[in-house]
């Protein structure tokens, strides 16, 4: 037999097995390319997702700004709206309109049925919570699409959604300090209200129930003793506050409490030896009927401000016109201090206080710090200077747009809870 002969059977084996291997490798690319195609559309449903989660987002933070108990649904919604509308979706290549189901809903609880602002079955005051949603449909494919080829398979455009829950809570704010305002009513002289800038005069430390507007208070009565309210005044005060309609305390006339007093001016006196005892403020400038616009003092934050940019330390006690026979901080020591004379105080009926000693929180206050308490020998008053209601948004003392507790009181700012 010749070789050729053998030769022959070979060769046609070899052209049918190229065939096969042609159909497996074509079958294997469909497949690859599906998983590729599988992985970069997923990829571009997730991105999508994510954009589309940015806009309930946004939408239900703005709608539940203006849910206030008093403001008209309508004002909420067109506020959510108009802002989830202006985010867009699809890298970014498509704005997110309303034909793509961007609704907002309302309940008085986050796990409660949500009702859209026509449906509401209660109270606007009853209303505390909003949800956005939105949907994006008809979500073409990239390449995964190329898997229609094989038998049975159907893959049709995607669709995705999202939801976002928001409702309102307290800016943080700074803390308290063991002090008490009487109410403009109650107040030494009375007052019709308070004006940002006056000065409230401290009662005298001989005679903690006579004339004057504020005094010592124990926040969380009873049994607030001189240490408790030394620890609080040289520390960073109390943060978790009592809520509006608690009670607070009158210890009465606790002269031990002036060095702590003084520390948030850093000024050093007795056991308060320097920072490392009471951290004090950006600056201990004072001010006093003495030495700031006499007779009657006022309006002193502006030129904090200034003081305050400037580290600007203590200026003695004879330019400001006060005895306090503490050592002062340098301009370095203020550079590493922090806000400590910028203070949240309850407000509280004075007859109420006297009477029981103990009074209702009636609202809380922010208040400046102005100068550092003399020496007892002294026999003066301190004054402290109003800034506001707490729940102002404008008042120094609260970090709007950042929330706190939920029983806090700073100015309502909206916040995401699902």
């Amino acid at each position: 037999m010749s070789a050729s002969g053998f030769a022959r059977p070979t060769l046609t084996r070899r052209r049918r097995q190229r065939g096969a291997v042609a159909i497996i490798v074509g079958l294997s690319l469909a497949v690859l390319i599906g998983f590729v195609g599988l992985a970069l559309d997923l990829g571009k449903l997730y991105v999508t997702k994510s954009e589309l989660q940015n806009s309930v987002d946004a939408c239900a933070l703005a709608a539940a700004r203006d849910v206030t108990g008093a403001t008209p649904l309508l004002v909420s919604e067109a506020a959510g709206l108009t802002t989830g509308t202006s985010n867009a979706a699809l890298f970014q290549g498509k704005a997110v309109e309303m034909f793509e189901n961007l609704n907002v809903s309302y309940s008085d609880t986050p796990d409660n049925t949500f009702y859209t602002k026509d449906k509401v079955p209660y109270a606007l005051d009853k209303i505390k919570y909003v949800k956005c949603t939105a949907e994006r449909t008809g979500i073409a494919h990239w390449f995964i699409q190329v898997l229609n080829a094989l038998p049975g398979m159907n893959i049709q455009p995607s669709t995705v959604n999202a939801m976002a829950v928001a409702t309102t809570t307290s800016a943080q704010t700074a803390c308290a300090i063991p002090v008490y305002v009487c109410t403009p009513q109650t107040a030494n002289p009375v007052r019709t209200a308070y004006n940002r800038g006056d000065w409230i005069r401290s009662k005298d430390e001989k005679d903690p129930y006579g004339p004057g507007s504020f005094g010592w208070a124990d926040l969380s009565p009873p049994g607030g003793g001189a240490s408790e309210l030394a620890d609080l005044l040289a520390g960073s005060g109390q943060c978790d506050m009592p809520v509006v309609g608690s009670k607070v305390g009158q210890p009465g006339s606790i002269s031990s409490l002036i060095p702590a007093w003084n520390t948030r001016f850093g000024l050093y006196a007795g056991s308060y030896k320097g920072p490392e005892h009471g951290a004090p403020d950006f600056t201990g400038y004072a001010y006093s009927v003495n030495s700031w616009n006499p007779p009657n003092g006022g309006n002193a934050y502006p030129d904090f401000i200034q003081k305050r940019a400037a580290n600007e330390p203590y200026q003695t006690d004879a330019n400001a016109g006060l005895v306090t026979k503490g050592t002062p901080s340098t301009r370095q020591v203020h550079q590493a201090g922090a806000d400590r004379r910028l203070v949240q105080v309850p407000v509280v009926d004075c007859n109420e206080l006297a009477s029981s000693k103990q009074a209702t929180v009636a609202s809380w206050a922010c208040m400046l710090l102005v100068q550092p308490m003399q020496e007892p020998s002294a026999k003066d008053v301190t004054y402290i200077e109003y800034l506001g209601d707490s729940k102002d948004p404008t008042s120094p003392c609260a970090t709007q747009g950042v929330p706190g507790s939920s029983t806090g009181n700073g100015p309502r700012v909206p916040v995401l809870v699902q």
